[in-house]
């Protein structure tokens, strides 16, 4: 299959690359910034050409990754998180119909404020709160509005990072290595999936031919210091620095609903097997390590 990722340097992006090709795909990407280990990269200055480069790769496969996604930057520039997570993806997704791609857009569960008891369905009213939240809702509604055959996935996920310190993984490895004093959440939950099970489950989607909203994330929501004590169990570091903590206590954090756990019986349904556990992906998440690192150091060839 011939599969273009937009977003092919960011943390997801990136991954795509990796595993993508390791399955045995075509895989090209585009981005703002030239990276040696993405085969077949085409470096943008501008999105607005975006369209053009979708539509001219007779591509099997368009993936969106871009997006704004830290929620402290939407805050800070609005517009800028309105155009990117709201208004492109609806230009692109309608640029993939055009050319007969198959389109993938990656959402997130923060369309949802957080405040429900119960599991969050695909067919749960949206009530975001942020402005990461309202944008990337507004964006659901953009691409299945151009493209009503697409493929909507609300993700939460985690893995390393090119950088090594970009990611929730990353953090937590760093600071239990280097015993820093951290503080993990209590009341922070969410169902977290690892990047390579979610690749796995994205790709059994497409090839079943499904389109819509899909949640795609653990089967295991977890607050955030259960997450970092599994972690450390798996890594054979030790917890101690890590502190339990309140959400709502936090300094300097925008605002971002605290139960994100979402029903995975859609996905399940469609599939016919479970989806992966939090925990289980930290324990792939550590076999792919070595395997990764060395893609990402090496050049393109």
């Amino acid at each position: 299959m011939k599969v273009l990722v937009l977003g092919a340097s960011g943390f997801l992006g990136s991954y795509l690359g990796f595993a993508l090709r390791g399955i045995g795909h075509d895989v090209f990407g585009v981005s703002r910034r030239a990276i040696p280990y993405f085969r077949h990269n085409t470096v943008v200055s501008d999105l607005n050409n975006l369209a053009e480069i979708i539509q001219g790769g007779d591509y099997d496969l368009v993936i969106n990754a871009i997006a704004v996604a830290s929620h402290e930057a939407c805050e800070q520039n609005p517009d800028t998180a309105e155009t990117v997570n709201s208004v492109f993806p609806g230009l692109w997704a309608s640029a993939a119909r055009e050319s007969g791609s198959r389109f993938v857009h990656i959402s997130t569960d923060a369309v949802f404020d957080g405040k429900n008891s119960e599991l969050y369905v695909e067919e749960d009213a949206s009530n975001p709160e942020s402005v990461y939240g309202i944008t990337k809702m507004r964006g659901e509604k953009s691409v299945l509005t151009a493209n009503p055959e697409a493929l909507v996935l609300r993700v939460n996920f985690f893995g390393w990072s090119q950088s090594g310190s970009s990611g929730i993984l990353d953090f937590f490895v760093n600071s239990f290595t280097r015993r820093t004093t951290i503080t993990g959440f209590q009341d922070y939950v969410v169902s977290s999936l690892y990047m390579g099970d979610l690749v796995d489950a994205m790709m059994a989607l497409v090839e079943r031919g499904e389109s819509g909203i899909f949640n795609t994330v653990s089967a295991t929501p977890l607050s955030k210091y259960e997450f970092g004590r599994i972690v450390a169990r798996y890594t054979g570091l030790s917890a101690d620095s890590m502190a339990a903590g309140v959400l709502g206590e936090a300094k300097g954090l925008a605002k971002r609903g605290q139960n994100l756990s979402l029903s995975t019986a859609k996905i399940e349904g469609v599939l016919g097997d479970p989806m992966p556990s939090t925990e289980a992906g930290v324990k792939r998440a550590l076999a792919e390590r070595d395997a990764l690192m060395d893609y990402f150091g090496a050049s393109e060839r």
